[in-house]
């Protein structure tokens, strides 16, 4: 990976859920060790960003004054176990009150504040200008969608979706990074991206009509927004962290998780059925693509100069 900050890397090796536990215990020693090296080489307190729950562990080796917590999601949401969401939830929000926050939208800086916590500062996240596309004129793709494993993400009804786009004979593109997913779903569509580059999927997104969101709970939800980019309308279950960029008039892409799964395809229909709406609605994504991409910009030089 290219960066303009020096990396460094704390482990080789390929993260596996199962092992994760007992991954912490190298991880935690060899972070002690990289801080007592850059101790002797540097008398000034750094400042540490701690970007993801498996890393607020780590936080503990460094002073609470010098602690910035990224929150990105609301993590303890994505484990369906109610005693272990419990648990995990307590351990986070101790560990965010023992530093400062700051939230990726809106809607996370109400879930902090929900909690009883004080948001430091906001720092917008957005998706790649990658992403960002001049509109075209003919599209093949009725809907485009991103599969992944996961409680949260709920493939049962992605199945049920691409079960009934297939007998009403949609031509979809779904593009997921597992095999397994690839496999399984390969039987509704000839249109599979396996781990594609961002620029493939900017294309398949440009020939996508609409992008369908199904999850349970986003902290953000990047991939509706990268299909704004392109012209591509979501249409989404309301998985919370979509409302940071479907804003009014847009919210109206928003649909409860409430809603049966059928009469969701039948609001996708409607709104493919519906040119001069589809067109609109294609042009207004693309735009509030564009307004977002610009104030994201600005955000981060206004977080840094909070962090300095």
């Amino acid at each position: 990976m290219e960066s303009p900050a020096p990396i460094e890397h704390l482990s080789c090796w390929k993260p596996v859920a199962a092992r994760a536990p007992a991954d912490l215990i190298p991880l935690f020693v060899r972070f002690a060790k990289w801080r007592r090296q850059e101790k002797k080489q540097d008398k000034k307190l750094s400042t540490y960003i701690f970007t993801h729950y498996s890393t607020l562990p780590l936080a503990l080796l460094v002073p609470k004054q010098n602690r910035i917590f990224f929150v990105q999601g609301i993590e303890w949401r994505f484990v369906k176990n109610p005693v272990v969401s419990w648990l995990l939830k307590r351990l986070i929000l101790a560990s965010y009150r023992s530093g400062r926050i700051i939230t990726a939208n809106q809607f996370l800086t109400a879930q902090m504040q929900d909690a009883g916590l004080t948001v430091a500062s906001e720092m917008p996240i957005w998706a790649s200008s990658i992403f960002k596309m001049h509109a075209r004129e003919h599209r093949d793709i009725d809907y485009a969608m991103v599969l992944r494993k996961g409680e949260v993400k709920r493939l049962d009804l992605y199945r049920d979706f691409l079960a009934q786009a297939f007998a009403n004979k949609r031509n979809v593109c779904f593009i997921t990074p597992e095999d397994e997913v690839a496999a399984e779903f390969s039987k509704f569509t000839t249109n599979v991206l396996l781990r594609p580059s961002a620029e493939q999927m900017r294309d398949f997104y440009a020939r996508s009509r609409c992008f369908i969101h199904l999850s349970d709970h986003e902290g953000f939800g990047l991939p509706p927004l990268e299909a704004m980019g392109a012209g591509c309308v979501p249409v989404c279950r309301d998985s919370g962290g979509i409302r940071a960029f479907l804003q009014a008039p847009l919210s109206s892409l928003i649909f409860p998780k409430s809603l049966p799964a059928d009469q969701f395809f039948a609001e996708a229909e409607k709104l493919l059925n519906d040119a001069e709406r589809l067109n609109q609605l294609s042009e207004e994504v693309r735009q509030a693509f564009d307004i977002g991409l610009a104030s994201s910009l600005k955000a981060r030089g206004r977080l840094i100069n909070t962090l300095t």
